[in-house]
């Protein structure tokens, strides 16, 4: 186990991968798919907890691999929750990618909606008033169907942090 745990973080970690210019758009898909599995099971899979420090510190200087577990999160399906939970674990600047995250808080299940407001409230960068503003109307109108549910009160409290950025 443990040769293919260093197997996949030396892979990952290898900086050709980020910043190879494909010719074949085919190539460069098939290339990110492979990236996006890899971050995937590096983060999720508990035989590579222990990489899982250093996977996160890869991801938070490295721009393109910010890209691919924002990619991972959005075609996740049982392993969102890990995914978004990485981002603020991590320590990764996500304010570029607030609209993502607040979506993630309206449209996803509650667990990953707790995680996705957990990224949210853990953003330190700027983000344009029209943006928040704009946000705030869509998370309003998300809210009307989920009144009743549990979700609600997340709901509610990202107007709140969505608010500070008007």
């Amino acid at each position: 186990m443990a040769i293919k745990r260093d197997i996949l973080v030396d892979k990952l970690f290898d900086q050709k991968q980020f910043n190879t210019v494909y010719i074949s758009k085919v190539d460069e898909e098939n290339a990110k798919t492979d990236q996006v599995e890899m971050i995937t099971e590096l983060l999720c899979d508990d035989r590579h907890k222990p990489s899982r420090a250093g996977v996160l510190h890869f991801i938070k200087k490295e721009p393109k691999a910010v890209e691919l577990l924002l990619r991972a999160i959005a075609e996740a399906t049982g392993d969102k929750q890990k995914l978004v939970a990485a981002c603020w674990e991590g320590d990764i600047e996500c304010t570029p990618f607030l609209t993502f995250f607040a979506t993630l808080v309206v449209k996803e299940k509650f667990e990953v909606a707790m995680e996705a407001l957990t990224v949210i409230e853990h953003m330190t960068g700027e983000v344009r008033p029209e943006v928040a503003k704009k946000l705030i109307e869509e998370v309003k109108e998300g809210y009307k169907p989920q009144a009743d549910s549990p979700k609600a009160a997340l709901l509610l409290d990202l107007v709140q942090l969505l608010h500070r950025w008007e």
